[in-house]
């Protein structure tokens, strides 16, 4: 049987010596009296359950006062009001049972103070069990929110940061990291500390400290009092702190801790929050990590898809659309042309000395000087304009919008000089000329090939006319 606390306050050593016979050691009752509350209190007053008698009656003050001095004084104790009077005359607090002096004499007594005494155990074993729920639900709506940010991001910097706000918030904690840890080797990842995620580690990990020490176990380490802890006789610091692995199955991933700048009694249940937030965080940065793989793997296909396609309409050597995409934008030209009842022009060249230039320096020169050419002519044609290669030494242009005969000479004599003007490469004077033919949509046909065939005739004129001239098609 618990033995039950007694307190009887009172100014008249009468009402404590009658409630001391009444209430026998044996009946598993301890009877101590205080005059007034400025007396010393007993060190046994600390007991879990304790009951207060107050003599109402003698004591001169008012009572709803009283209750309050008494609440402050005693926390969360059971109070009992003795008096001689009428209960109703005090309308006392509701936390205040009114026992009337002469039913402290009757059997029922000692029974009713156990049920004062069991009555105040269940309210405070509910209010524990309240408090360690409410704390529970507390933990869990942290959890919640920390998977829901993991899930929710895949980006590896985000879900960095969820992690370290969840464990923030878990421990009430002053700092918190979180390193990688690749090829038995730490790397910092994020941490949060100064109320602020950070761009560096507050400390960088000893290669036999603790964080070294959980990436390579795979265990945690729990640290209540650092100054107490061999593993920082090294770097010694007050504070307390928490290193748990960050792994799926036996793969090490990572490490977090979880510090304070105080000693802390981490308990069981903020160990077991902590190690489920780092098992989710393992999770998510696995998946953070074969997104960003997949992300590269993504931009590296694209760029090789791009570069394919590139390759496939372009030409190698000089980068100018090819054969292929001449056909498509020809195409998209008549119908365009058609549409807005325009004329546009083909003209068709050659170098009339590449095979001379090959032949004197070498195919690397004929190289660069086909990569000159091109240079030049992207020079000095409009956006609107295509110049494409195809093969050798040919090249087609189709010139949009040339309504007028004269705007395509403009343009050919152009070229006859841009590509006239001597070529300087690795050292070599090189010069070329070119002979250009020259048609006109719709004028000389209303189809690609029909243009094409007359521009080559044209060209082949030009040649007959000894080079370095352009030709307009007639019939």
């Amino acid at each position: 049987m618990d033995t039950i606390h007694l307190l009887v306050l009172s100014p008249k050593p009468r009402l404590y010596g009658e409630v001391k016979s009444l209430l026998s050691s044996g009946q598993g009752f301890q009877i101590h009296h205080l005059s007034s509350l400025q007396d010393t209190i007993p060190s046994e007053i600390s007991d879990e359950f304790p009951i207060i008698l107050v003599d109402l009656d003698s004591l001169e003050t008012n009572h709803d006062h009283l209750l309050s001095l008494l609440k402050n004084t005693f926390p969360g104790l059971s109070l009992i009001g003795i008096t001689s009077q009428e209960k109703t005359q005090y309308q006392p607090n509701s936390e205040i049972f009114l026992v009337e002096q002469n039913s402290l004499a009757t059997p029922l007594f000692p029974a009713f103070l156990r049920i004062v005494h069991g009555q105040k155990k269940l309210i405070d074993n509910y209010s524990r069990v309240q408090s360690s729920l409410n704390q529970r639900i507390s933990e869990l709506e942290l959890i919640r929110k920390a998977s829901l940010s993991l899930t929710m991001n895949l980006a590896l910097d985000a879900v960095l940061e969820a992690i370290l706000d969840g464990a923030m918030e878990i421990v009430s904690a002053d700092d918190t990291h979180v390193f990688l840890y690749e090829h038995g080797v730490l790397t910092f990842a994020s941490a949060l500390f100064g109320g602020q995620q950070q761009s560096k580690a507050f400390m960088d990990p000893r290669p036999e400290g603790i964080t070294y020490q959980v990436a390579r176990t795979g265990k945690k380490i729990v640290v209540n009092d650092t100054t107490k802890e061999p593993l920082f006789d090294d770097r010694p610091w007050e504070g307390s702190i928490t290193s748990l692995p960050l792994k799926i199955g036996q793969k090490i991933l990572g490490v977090m801790n979880v510090a304070l700048k105080r000693a802390h009694d981490f308990s069981e249940q903020e160990i077991q929050v902590l190690e489920f937030l780092a098992d989710q965080a393992a999770i998510a940065i696995q998946n953070a990590k074969l997104y960003e793989q997949a992300q590269q793997e993504i931009a590296e296909r694209k760029k090789a898809e791009k570069a394919i396609k590139h390759l496939a309409n372009h030409d190698a050597l000089t980068g100018l659309p090819n054969r292929r995409l001449f056909n498509e934008r020809i195409q998209l030209e008549i119908a365009r042309s058609e549409r807005s009842k325009q004329k546009f022009c083909v003209m068709l060249f050659d170098l009339d000395q590449l095979k001379a230039v090959n032949d004197s320096y070498g195919h690397d020169i004929g190289d660069l000087l086909l990569q000159a050419v091109s240079q030049r002519l992207l020079a000095l044609l409009r956006k609107s304009d295509t110049v494409a290669r195809m093969g050798g030494d040919e090249f087609l242009l189709i010139l949009p919008e040339m309504n007028h005969t004269e705007d395509a000479i403009q343009t050919a004599e152009r070229i006859l000089v841009a590509l006239n003007t001597p070529f300087l490469l690795e050292g070599y004077q090189v010069n070329i000329s070119t002979s250009i033919g020259i048609t006109f949509f719709p004028d000389d046909g209303r189809e690609m090939n029909q243009l094409l065939k007359k521009a080559d005739i044209s060209m082949y004129q030009s040649k007959q006319k000894g080079g370095n001239v352009y030709h307009i098609y007639t019939d």
